[in-house]
């Protein structure tokens, strides 16, 4: 049994065809396709290119997908779910089940496999979203980079900013953040940032990176970075509970899946995490996912066909998944 499975992004896109025990008989990877950063006609024109690539690929496989399941950035906001829908069932068969849902269902799949709980998304940007066992969704925070997005890659490196910018002034301590920033834009001095934070690219694509700065810095022992993370960990909590306490659950136990490039430093954050949890009493499980996004887009493709995937599932799709 087939499944087309697509996890679509403001940078990346990938499709597979894959069945229930994680054999890939397709996959492409290719560029953005989320419609609030590009016109109508340049997102449906990259998803014609994925959908004739796997033809090309595997034009029996695509032929018998039996559910297809496309978790993509920003098309809910623009209500482009029909027209992703049109595009595909233009090269699947009538009798196969096709839906369209936000990217942090897959996100929260690949690490619950396909069980309810909530997922806290930190990259460039963050958010957190919860999804019941009834499939009810709820959403916390992510309202954007100018007022919100607390725990982002971008908010933790404008706390970086501040910091250097204040140890600087002496309005706060000296903290080893100054040294890797000047390091990171080749200058000498403080002041001299500037011209490269205020320059010509937006401040998220400029500030975002440094972010990973800051845990260089904590594990050397500097506490301004060791602050940093902490803020960080209390308002990813303030989110999460905020969430939890907005749904019903029927489980003794909440997966909270942490996604995203902030996330790549777990041992920053799950032990603390779990933590807070345990002083409230809290049923919080706190992990990273054991698949890719796309994965997860595997996992709700089956699940629309009540099939659950294979025990080998995870160990078969990350061994094949390019």
């Amino acid at each position: 049994m087939y499944v087309l499975a697509i996890d679509g992004g403001g940078t990346k896109t990938s499709a597979v065809i894959c069945d229930e025990k994680g054999n890939i008989y397709a996959q492409v990877v290719t560029t953005r396709s989320n419609p609030t950063a590009m016109d109508r006609t340049s997102f449906e024109a990259i998803l014609h290119t994925i959908m004739q690539n796997l033809q090309q690929q595997n034009p029996q496989a695509l032929a018998e997908v039996a559910s297809c399941f496309a978790g993509m950035a920003g098309v809910q906001e623009l209500q482009a779910g029909g027209m992703v829908e049109a595009v595909l069932r233009h090269y699947v068969s009538k009798a196969a089940t096709i839906r369209v849902d936000n990217d942090a269902l897959i996100a929260l799949y690949a690490g619950t496999l396909g069980k309810a709980g909530i997922v806290q998304i930190a990259g460039t940007g963050a958010i957190t979203m919860g999804y019941d066992c009834h499939q009810r969704f709820h959403r916390v925070g992510g309202w954007g980079y100018l007022f919100d997005d607390e725990g982002s890659g971008y908010d933790l490196g404008v706390q970086l900013l501040k910091a250097v910018f204040q140890s600087y002034d002496g309005r706060a301590t000296a903290t080893l953040l100054t040294e890797a920033v000047l390091h990171h834009f080749s200058v000498k001095t403080v002041p001299q940032l500037i011209a490269h934070i205020y320059g010509e690219e937006h401040p998220r694509t400029v500030v975002a990176p440094l972010s990973v700065y800051i845990f260089e810095a904590a594990d050397n022992g500097d506490l301004v970075a060791k602050q940093i993370i902490e803020n960080a960990c209390q308002n990813y909590y303030k989110a999460i509970r905020a969430c939890y306490l907005d749904m019903q659950w029927e489980q003794d136990e909440v997966p909270v899946v942490l996604v995203g490039g902030v996330f790549t430093n777990e041992a920053h954050f799950v032990s603390r995490l779990q933590a807070m949890a345990l002083e409230e009493a809290l049923p919080f499980s706190f992990k990273t996912p054991a698949l890719p996004p796309i994965g997860g887009a595997v996992i709700a493709a089956f699940q629309q066909l009540d099939v659950q995937p294979h025990m080998s599932f995870v160990e078969v799709f990350q061994k094949n998944y390019i």
